[in-house]
């Protein structure tokens, strides 16, 4: 474990001031954390661009956006903040563990645990992703409601659905922990109910009735079951072993320190349908991270105190399945400290470093299928094909106003990672903007692994319109 959280903080090192992007999404993020810093809304009408979805709750944007204004711009606030929370995170475990169980061993082998089992963490506590904020908001109010500050866990437990909207099961797990006491369990759903009540009906009006739209109707994708059997086979995979360790803490009898966090196990375990979700990641595994390595420290803490007691299993049937389950992502590890050594040389991170000074170059904004490539020249995200596409196919978007832009040439440079002429099994926009693109840009040159496009000629040879995008004429879909 102490060899993973060396390559863990070497991996880290090397990533967070890297200017590109290292999963699909930082980009997006970043793009949108810039709004903030220049003032601009958050949740905008989808009837103009730039076109870009706002997948979740304000709080990291606000957070990291204010913190561009402060230290600047780039990928290092936010992965930092990412970083911080996963850390946060590591020693709230510990404190709970220690506290319920009684003795700190329990916790450090949770917090590590948390840390390096399963890599979730290694992957996604370096990223300008929301996710772990929000987990260390949601393991900070749930802590405090196990320390008995029940209604002053109602603030972080806001904060984190107000970080990730999906962040609900922590406060129904409270709920649930103070039963019988019903008058105490009311209490604090009132509370919780009523400030969630308040926050999403004042972001509601601020945003002229686009917050729902962004955080709810964009933000659900339909289910797939291949990506369902791929993600459970991988969760599975790094975490069956662990999860059979955890499960093991049910037969003992219930003590009251662990009441909650068996609760919140349980109820992370609701999350696993969601794996077949367009566009789940590992991401959706770390509340159950979380949970479970939460679980293993308490085993092991009532293992140790009563060595002769009457579980499923032994002292040493635990040892063994937290050593298997370390074993497991070995390759893992081995690949991840190889890639911190030759991270610049990379192929993705050299393409998007190469590119991104033709892209600065644009007088105009620039239409990509990578949106890392216009972030990282200080362009803006001018439609975010991968969720408007789904939105399209689902019937929940007109895309009038992108296809108006491509037709009046409003793009002086397309950037692709497909060429437009690929077959249509293998084209990544929908068949409408396929079209459009055909009909007003040709073929100009191939660099860095991606194709380029410019303008098609206009009447006597003048060049196609490349001034900023103006408002469509699109009518604005209900909110």
């Amino acid at each position: 474990m102490l060899a993973y959280l060396v390559v863990f903080a070497v991996s880290a090192a090397a990533r967070i001031a890297v200017p590109v992007e290292f999963m699909y999404g930082e980009s997006i993020v970043l793009d949108l954390t810039r709004r903030v810093a220049r003032g601009e809304p958050l949740y905008p009408a989808p009837d103009h661009l730039p076109l870009a979805v706002t997948a979740y709750t304000p709080l990291y944007y606000l957070v990291v956006g204010g913190l561009q204004r402060l230290f600047g711009d780039g990928y290092i606030p936010g992965r930092a903040v990412s970083l911080l929370s996963a850390i946060g995170a590591s020693l709230v475990i510990v404190y709970s563990v220690r506290r319920a169980g009684g003795r700190w061993f329990g916790g450090l082998l949770a917090g590590g645990l948390f840390l390096t089992q399963n890599m979730t963490v290694l992957l996604w506590g370096p990223l300008h992703r929301v996710d772990l904020l929000a987990l260390f908001l949601a393991l900070g109010g749930l802590a405090l409601a196990a320390g008995g500050r029940v209604q002053w866990a109602a603030l972080p437990l806001l904060l984190a659905v107000f970080t990730k909207q999906t962040y609900l099961i922590a406060p129904v797990a409270v709920c649930l922990a103070l039963y019988p006491d019903w008058r105490a369990a009311l209490r604090f759903a009132g509370l919780f109910g009523a400030g969630l009540a308040g926050a999403i009906l004042a972001a509601h009006l601020l945003t002229g009735g686009w917050f729902l739209w962004h955080t709810v109707v964009a933000n659900a994708n339909p289910f797939d079951a291949d990506n369902f059997w791929a993600m459970l086979s991988a969760f599975v995979h790094f975490n069956g072993v662990p999860l059979l360790a955890a499960t093991a803490l049910f037969s003992l009898p219930w003590q009251p320190g662990e009441r909650l966090w068996r609760l919140y196990f349980l109820g992370t375990l609701l999350m696993i349908p969601g794996f077949g979700k367009v566009g789940a990641s590992s991401n959706y595994w770390l509340e159950m991270t979380a949970a479970l390595v939460i679980c293993i420290g308490l085993l092991a803490e009532r293992l140790a105190a009563r060595p002769r007691i009457r579980a499923a299993i032994t002292e040493y049937g635990l040892a063994l399945l937290i050593a298997g389950s370390l074993l497991v992502p070995i390759p893992g590890y081995r690949a991840a400290a190889r890639e911190a050594q030759s991270l610049l040389s990379a192929g993705g991170v050299r393409s998007q470093l190469a590119l991104a000074p033709l892209v600065a170059a644009e007088r105009g904004q620039v239409l990509t299928d990578e949106p890392a490539l216009a972030v990282a020249a200080g362009q803006p995200v001018a439609y975010e094909f991968v969720i408007f596409d789904l939105l399209v196919g689902q019937g929940l978007w007109d895309e009038r106003p992108i296809l108006e832009a491509v037709k009046a040439r409003r793009f002086g440079l397309v950037i692709l990672t497909i060429p437009l002429e690929a077959p249509p099994e293998q084209a990544r926009w929908s068949p409408a903007l396929t079209a459009a693109l055909k009909a007003s840009y040709e073929p100009a040159g191939y660099q860095d692994n991606y194709w380029l496009y410019r303008p098609t000629s206009v009447g006597e040879g003048g060049q196609g319109d490349t001034s900023p995008p103006r408002e469509s004429a699109a009518t604005r879909p209900a909110p």
